[in-house]
């Protein structure tokens, strides 16, 4: 059936055996090794369940699938079916008719007006996490942004005091459904063993923990009869436009955890590479802190960290170099071509992100920090997809993008960060995290 179809090259023998065995604890080796070999696109048939995959980081096909003929794709089972199982089906996982409903409800709470209007909590919490540090001033700052991440979208999208116990556990189960997810998704016939062994069921009550934390903030809420007009009260609120009910406890709670998860995972990963890249390169930190003296008073006003500047070029080349959604998966829903490519209903499609964004051909110097080649006047148009694109483009960009540009300007005003590290170990989880940011605190004297 496969002849039919014009597949790119394939992996094929020796080498799809080790991408098999080796791509749990190595995928961005193997991808990127794949790519390496056969080009910018390239296939792999599962011999276990007959799938075929593309993996591809090219721009024209990237965008061909995300924004050109993006009807025809689906979130993948990867997501939908595998992830759904832990997650429920909020905005990550959902498909179709219902995604599009439940975007659109949550749309307005990201809005660029709402999102102004979150500076001052931000700030709080901001000021918080790092009113320590002058008495601890060797830290792992990967711990640190993970709490304060985690914190902002609890304060921000739910007016909710989540105490520190609780971050912890949430975090510490988000970890540990990844961690299997990941095998899962990555070994042939993994999810039978796992289905023997217990450990999908175990990895299910973990998740019905995470979902009954989240159910005491919504009825914390509920309890309490107060008019909050934040995210929560928007999605309490909210009808659907063709049946006017409001959304169930089950899909508010599902909507709530992967907002939780996706507000502050992504950020806080992308945090960690932001502050060791900048730490790998003083003249990057030189010119940052000359920015932030420079716009005086109004460093911190929501205009000035949304507008295009040296700290927002930090951030874009960082999550360049360091993608935490190092890849996007999509399924056909029919047969489909580009090019000189066709394949049947039911490929799945892995858009390596990370091989995208240091992509030669796209990229000069491609594996260098160089936060200036966003001052490019074609920047908008280079092969950069941290947040996806077309109609899926990530609901929290502008949150984020704030939240991170805030987070910089207000340490490196006050601190400066000596990492003992030299090189991140880097796992590819469903975000690209590292494992650890150790280094010491110095206050500034300036």
């Amino acid at each position: 059936m496969a002849s039919e179809f014009n597949y790119p090259p394939e992996i094929k023998g020796k080498r799809k055996l080790y991408s098999l065995f080796n791509g749990v604890k190595d995928p961005l080796g193997v991808i990127s090794g794949n790519h390496a070999i056969s080009g910018d696109s390239y296939h792999l048939k599962a011999t276990f369940t007959n799938k075929y995959f593309i993996f591809s980081q090219d721009k024209e096909f990237t965008e061909y699938i995300l924004k050109q003929n993006h009807k025809n794709y689906f979130k993948s089972e990867i997501q939908s079916v595998t992830l759904g199982k832990y997650l429920g089906k909020g905005l990550l996982t959902n498909n179709g008719k219902d995604w599009l409903k439940q975007r659109r409800l949550i749309q307005p709470g990201f809005s660029k007006a709402k999102i102004s209007s979150l500076v001052s909590i931000m700030e709080e919490e901001i000021d918080s996490a790092f009113s320590s540090f002058e008495k601890e001033p060797e830290i792992d700052l990967y711990d640190v942004f993970h709490t304060l991440a985690f914190n902002i979208v609890a304060k921000t999208l739910f007016s909710s005091d989540i105490d520190e116990e609780k971050v912890k556990e949430l975090g510490k189960i988000i970890t540990e459904v990844q961690e299997v997810f990941a095998k899962e998704v990555r070994i042939p016939l993994y999810t039978q063993v796992l289905n023997i062994l217990g450990i999908t069921d175990k990895n299910i009550r973990k998740s019905k923990q995470a979902k009954h934390i989240i159910q005491s903030v919504l009825e914390k809420r509920r309890n309490s009869d107060e008019e909050k007009n934040d995210l929560l009260d928007m999605l309490i609120h909210a009808r659907y436009e063709d049946t006017q009910l409001p959304m169930s406890d089950e899909q508010l709670v599902d909507e709530m955890l992967i907002l939780f998860i996706a507000g502050h995972e992504t950020t806080a990963n992308a945090l960690s590479f932001i502050f060791f890249e900048i730490s790998q390169n003083p003249e990057t930190e030189k010119k940052l802190r000359q920015e932030i003296r420079k716009e005086g008073e109004n460093v911190f006003t929501t205009e000035n960290l949304m507008k295009k500047s040296f700290t927002i070029n930090i951030i874009k080349e960082a999550m360049r170099l360091h993608s935490p959604a190092w890849a996007i998966d999509r399924q056909a829903l029919e047969d489909d071509s580009f090019k000189d490519y066709s394949w049947k209903k039911g490929t799945l499609i892995i858009l390596y992100i990370t091989g995208l964004h240091r992509n030669p051909k796209y990229w000069s110097d491609p594996n260098s920090f160089i936060p200036e080649r966003f001052d490019d006047e074609n920047a908008k148009n280079f092969a950069y997809y941290p947040f996806g694109a077309g109609p899926r483009l990530c609901i929290g960009e502008h949150f984020a993008m704030m939240e991170m540009a805030l987070i910089v300007r207000k340490f490196y005003k006050n601190y400066s960060f000596i990492s003992y590290q030299k090189d991140l170990e880097k796992k590819a989880l469903v975000t690209l995290r590292t494992t650890s940011l150790k280094g010491k605190i110095i206050k500034n004297l300036s």
